[in-house]
């Protein structure tokens, strides 16, 4: 289980970038502590893998060649 921080780093964005995925729903995570209190948020390193694969592009979309000199 990884910390927001580690998570982080892990996927080399900001911790502010992972709490966005957090409550976007989009990143699973636990939260550890006690009922009714925001506790910490651990995530499973599998989950963080499976995300970052969705993120994943294949192939880089091509420029129009029609825009490549504007006069």
């Amino acid at each position: 289980m990884l910390t927001v921080k580690e998570c982080a780093a892990r996927a080399c964005v900001s911790l502010s970038l992972v709490y966005q995925w957090i409550s976007e729903g989009t990143l699973p995570c636990y939260r550890m502590g006690c009922k009714g209190k925001r506790g910490t948020i651990r995530i499973d390193e599998s989950d963080l893998e499976n995300f970052l694969q969705t993120l994943k592009v294949s192939e880089m979309p091509r420029k129009d060649e029609s825009l490549r000199f504007i006069k």
